[in-house]
């Protein structure tokens, strides 16, 4: 069982330049990520893992120049809110060209792990990163409780009870506070100070806090649902500011687990497709959550074809029947498990004598 945590208490840094832009951006997405009523049941056929896809050569080490996040106006934030150096970095990898709708034929849980995903992985771990914790970033899709905290505690695995080891190796990281995981979040938002919680320090943006606070292994980082509301404004924002919070991963040693997502907001699916092009580019494990809802009752959407609907309610950890993976917030969780499962098996080596602590 994992234990109940107090929420934090949040702060507004008002000294930011950047305060109305990106509140009057975030005001709409607060009030849209409330709980609504999940349609109707349209059984289906319960998921399963697909084949994976040749990824590229591995990388070499090289120094790493931080990329300057944009706003989704395009606007370059001050040099205080860029990610500060932690660490030797691999390198960048040139931009590949893919054709359009590559992403939609790839897996849900790839079959193996990229040797540079590996690299990534055990320099964490010899930089005292916890093997044993994961945390993640996201939007009001992937905040507590419905997103994975009620493996800490409140599920049932019915069918996928070959996952339990998963839940018992990650157990101090579902629970885990996480400021990361909000409504209203987006790539840029990650990258300033504007909304940082009572333990952050002044100067110190989201993304730098949550991985100080949480010491990660790896981290789930599920995107792009909100960036999608102002993609016209400047498509390049997104990728640019995701491509900095990659690679301020990689130095830090927390190898990052790339998920598209379920609407396609933006209109195009180019933020997904996006997703997918930097997985592989970067040699990152993709989590293609995209393609598991597809069979799903509205593709696991609700009528706003923007949050995700549930059979079972928060913490939507019921799989005892069937229709469970009929729906967008139980296919998540078990996917995202499954990643999980696989990421414990693929980066298992006795060598790293690092135990389980208690969460923070």
């Amino acid at each position: 069982m994992g234990r109940t945590v107090s929420p934090r208490q949040y702060k507004l840094n008002p000294a930011s330049l950047l305060f109305v832009l990106v509140f009057s951006l975030t005001v709409s997405s607060l009030a849209a990520c409330q709980a609504q009523v999940p349609l109707t049941t349209n059984p289906t056929q319960p998921l399963e893992t697909a084949t994976t896809t040749a990824i590229p050569a591995t990388a070499d080490l090289a120094t790493f120049t931080p990329i300057t996040p944009l706003t989704s106006t395009g606007t370059p934030p001050t040099s205080e809110n860029t990610p500060s150096p932690a660490g030797e970095l691999i390198s960048s990898p040139a931009p590949t060209a893919f054709p359009a709708g590559f992403w939609q034929d790839l897996p849900v849980i790839p079959e193996s792990i990229s040797d540079r995903a590996r690299e990534i992985y055990r320099k964490g771990i010899a930089m005292g990163n916890n093997p044993h914790i994961f945390t993640k970033l996201g939007d009001c899709n992937s905040k507590s409780p419905d997103f994975l905290h009620g493996f800490g505690g409140m599920y049932d695995l019915g069918e996928f009870a070959y996952l339990q080891p998963a839940i018992d190796y990650w157990q101090d990281s579902f629970r885990l506070p996480n400021q990361a995981t909000n409504p209203g979040t987006t790539t840029s938002r990650l990258l300033v100070t504007l909304w940082t919680n009572d333990q952050c320090q002044s100067d110190e943006i989201m993304l730098d806090c949550q991985y100080r606070l949480d010491n990660p292994g790896i981290v789930l980082i599920a995107l792009g649902t909100i960036d999608a509301k102002y993609h016209h404004l400047d498509p390049l924002a997104f990728e640019k500011n995701l491509r900095v919070i990659i690679e301020s991963s990689i130095e830090r040693g927390i190898l990052p687990v790339l998920g598209t997502k379920a609407d396609n907001i933006e209109g195009d699916h180019s933020i997904n497709e996006t997703i997918a092009r930097l997985a592989i580019e970067y040699e990152l494990p993709l989590w293609n959550y995209w393609k598991a809802v597809q069979p799903a009752v509205n593709h696991g959407l609700l009528p706003d074809m923007e949050h995700l609907n549930s059979w079972s309610g928060p913490p939507a950890t019921d799989f005892s029947l069937p229709i469970a993976m009929d729906y967008g917030k139980e296919i998540k969780n078990i996917t995202a498990l499954q990643m999980l499962n696989f990421l414990m098996e693929q980066l298992a080596d006795p060598s790293l004598t690092v135990s389980p602590t208690g969460a923070p």
